[in-house]
């Protein structure tokens, strides 16, 4: 076991709950901080000093020496953090609302990576005193469990920033037919602007944030696309809405001002209102009045600009650019892709970091966000997207990723291009790598056996091939991938699903057309029994990933899903018994054309695309009826 000196009380703790992960040795370390902007790593033969500027780099220090010491007795290490604050932001409001277990453990990773920042995204994922319908069965967290959350965050020196809405994506919340919730009501999921009511319930957000011992917080205030256009304009009339943003901000931060909050926000909405199209990447023309506001507000709030999809430097400079002309006070959030279903795209996720670096360094930003969305439903395991905030942290310190396997396997004890394999299931092999959002892993699980409303985008013996492979090659990593083995077998499975999926429903089509009707009683009994069943094995998989990693909350979601999928395969075996059979005369939903989901790529030199709503892949008829 390591010898120390230099350490506080408290990070003799945390060293101590982080010396498994790291496994030093019988060594001797000398611990301290300086006042220059470096972390340096020095020693050798037994006897090494780690020098930290910020408290929390001191976690990175050790797990340099780790890696170092993994190749020799010798450690001269230097790194400058071109950040002064690196944030991970765990979504905790797509149903999959992180456990307490889950949320250490993660902050001991991110330790290790030289994270700054542990934040957790909650629309209404926590407790608001006289609010019972605020997070109402979703799994909310309570004010003793964030507190709990961020005291652990704290014992590595990491700061904990809670991240809510105090206007839009608050659709869990406002879907409630009750009068107390729809009176705070503009329009879909956007509160109305100047109802003192909703004043009431933000200053009980802050009520609830008060009790904690950070003083940053995410406001959100993002995609409030249709905001002023609801019952506010029936009560209020047509307003400037750019102006009608501001004066809703400036309300929030008296708010926040009353209980000592400092406010970061996305910058979203003052570019689509003030934009010639509605856009967000777009030059602007500021009107007066609004420039008014802006100026008296922007040195109280932080604007995030966020950017999950550019490939290349410029594009990010030019939105910079225009950022700037409504404030120099800016953070940037780019994205650790877990968004587009059940499996993660941490390919994709390294490619637009190497640009969005560059571009933050150049720019001069000092806080950068990795954000780890789960839209539509958070399907996609917490902790896959592992290498994508390693790749954050190598580029935030080193400006390079040269380290980047030796660095990765100290983090999480995984060999770093084994776990990249856990993207396998969006890696068709003709698509190119600049491609965001492509996801055949959730829309050829969930499309139906006799409607398939994505098999023009599928190439069925070519995916075929690849989800198969795919499949054996992750059953032959998963043991070697320790804590996170779950993850792999999960995919491993889904690949397995897939595979049998890819041709399908082209070959019900062609036996149906060609009227053989043996075949189709083969396909009934043995092929459609054996998705099944092994669609079966993916629920239980992923079921056991979801209650490891979540409150169980948000899994009834995956549940309905994926059991309606299981009852659609029964009704496809029963209807092709039927006409095997001839008791029924034709199947009508073999008879319909079946027509291209989208034409998006229909340029490209591939089938894949992007479909990442369950409702419109399962199904073309209306899951929401009125």
């Amino acid at each position: 076991m390591a010898a120390f000196s230099g350490l506080t009380p408290k990070q003799k703790k945390a060293v101590a709950r982080l010396e498994e992960r790291l496994h030093l040795g019988d060594i001797e370390i000398a611990v301290s901080q300086s006042a220059q902007p470096a972390l340096t790593v020095n020693g050798r033969a037994g006897h090494y000093q780690v020098t930290y500027q910020q408290p929390h780099q001191l976690y990175r220090g050790l797990a340099l020496l780790a890696a170092a010491l993994k190749e020799g007795d010798a450690a001269a290490i230097e790194e400058r953090a071109a950040y002064d604050q690196l944030a991970y932001m765990a979504d905790c409001s797509r149903n999959a609302v992180l456990n307490l277990a889950s949320a250490k453990d993660l902050i001991e990773v991110l330790a290790l990576m030289g994270y700054s920042t542990f934040e957790l995204y909650m629309e209404d994922t926590y407790e608001i005193e006289d609010q019972p319908y605020f997070g109402y069965f979703r799994g909310r967290y309570t004010a003793a469990e964030l507190q709990e959350i961020e005291a652990y965050a704290e014992s590595f020196d990491m700061t904990f920033v809670p991240c809510i809405q105090t206007l839009a994506h608050l659709s869990a919340f406002v879907k409630w037919g009750v009068k107390e919730v729809q009176e705070l009501r503009d329009v879909e999921d956007i509160l109305l602007i100047g109802e003192e009511k909703v004043y009431q319930l933000i200053e009980g957000m802050f009520q609830t944030l008060a009790k904690l011992r950070t003083r940053k917080v995410n406001i959100g205030m993002d995609e409030a696309h249709l905001v002023g256009l609801g019952r506010y304009l029936i009560l209020n009339g047509m307003a400037d809405r750019s102006i009608l943003m501001c004066q809703h901000l400036e309300r929030v931060l008296d708010i926040a001002d009353q209980y000592g909050f400092h406010c970061q926000m996305w910058s979203d909405m003052f570019f689509k209102l003030m934009s010639a199209d509605g856009q967000y990447d777009r030059e602007i023309e500021i009107p007066q009045e609004t420039r008014a506001y802006l100026e008296r507000l922007k040195d109280h709030v932080t604007l995030v600009y966020w950017d999950y999809y550019q490939d290349s430097q410029e594009k990010y400079d030019r939105n910079f650019r225009n950022h700037r002309r409504i404030s120099d006070n800016l953070a940037f959030a780019g994205g650790a892709w877990k968004w587009i279903g059940f499996t993660p795209h941490n390919h994709f996720s390294r490619l637009i970091a190497l640009e969005a670096n560059k571009s933050c360094r150049q720019n001069g930003i000092k806080e950068v966000i990795v954000t780890g969305w789960g839209d539509n439903g958070g399907e996609t395991a917490q902790f896959s997207i592992l290498p994508a905030l390693q790749i954050w942290a190598e580029l935030a310190y080193r400006n390079s990723l040269d380290r980047l396997n030796q660095h990765f396997l100290i983090s999480t004890e995984v060999a770093f291009d084994d776990f990249m394999q856990v993207d396998l299931a969006n890696l068709l092999p003709d698509l190119p790598d600049n491609l965001s959002g492509i996801n055949p892993n959730r829309y050829v699980l969930y499309q139906d056996i006799l409607c398939p409303l994505l098999d023009s985008h599928i190439h069925p013996e070519q995916d075929r091939l690849h989800f198969a492979a795919s499949a054996q090659h992750l059953a032959q990593i998963a043991p070697k991938t320790g804590a996170y083995r779950y993850l792999f077998e999960t995919q491993a499975q889904l690949n397995r699903v897939l595979a049998l999926k890819a041709g399908i429903g082209r070959m019900i089509r062609s036996a149906y057309q060609e009227d053989r009707r043996a075949d189709l009683e083969k396909i009934a009994r043995e092929d459609l029994e054996e998705i099944y069943q092994e669609t079966e094995r993916f629920a239980d998989l992923f079921s056991q990933q979801w209650l490891k990693e979540n409150k169980v909350f948000g899994l009834d979601t995956v549940d309905i899903r994926l059991g309606g999928l299981l009852q659609r395969i029964r009704r496809a075996q029963e209807r092709l018994l039927q006409y095997a059979a001839g008791q029924v005369q034709q199947l009508e939903e073999l008879e319909v054309e079946l027509l291209p989901f989208t034409d998006f790529y229909k340029d490209r030199e591939f089938t894949a695309t992007t479909a990442n709503q369950w409702h419109t892949i399962a199904t073309a008829s209306t899951i929401y009826t009125t």
